[in-house]
């Protein structure tokens, strides 16, 4: 009898760790979907930022009159492997991008620079946006993989815990 009670007690056992499972499972494959549709727009926002980031060394070397490298971390951009660390290096020279608008203030009466500055505020407030939601989501993806049904799955599957964006990206305006 104690055999047949501790064989439908494991059964039971296996049942609920699958319904488990399977509930887990379909939350985890909402959350990774949502992360590669942000990291997407945030990529696709990113890559934007560099190009006008090019577009306004152009228009400086021309105003200024130099040909002085202007954004020191820009060739860095081309060995990032990941979202973070092309957001990290690309706010350094959005920094430098506003503090010499700041420091020239002759640049600003080129029509060019003052759109591509305008558009260079715009990335900010998206990026703003993007990596706040983005961060939501990773957390909740990390906390997912964390619990026991999901984290069998995920040491198989060599599933990671997501980066975040850190409170410094996050608030570019104080870096």
């Amino acid at each position: 009898v104690i055999m047949i009670i501790l064989f439908f007690a494991i059964i039971v056992l296996i049942f609920i760790l699958f319904l488990f499972h399977f509930i887990y499972k379909d939350r985890l494959t909402e959350l990774i979907i949502k992360l590669k549709m942000i990291e997407e727009k945030i990529n696709s926002t990113l890559i934007k930022r560099k190009d006008l980031i090019k577009e306004s060394e152009v228009i400086i070397k021309q105003e200024l009159n130099t040909d002085k490298l202007i954004y020191d971390k820009l060739d860095d951009t081309k060995n990032v492997s990941n979202i973070i660390e092309l957001d990290k290096t690309l706010l350094i020279c959005v920094n430098e991008f506003i503090l010499i608008k700041d420091k020239y203030k002759k640049l600003n009466k080129n029509e060019d620079f003052k759109k591509i500055a305008y558009s260079i505020d715009d990335t900010i407030d998206e990026l703003y946006s993007y990596k706040n939601y983005y961060n939501t989501v990773a957390e909740k993806y990390n906390n997912l993989v964390k619990k026991l049904p999901i984290l069998l799955s995920s040491i198989i599957r060599g599933r990671k815990k997501r980066k975040l964006f850190d409170e410094v990206s996050l608030n570019e305006k104080s870096f």
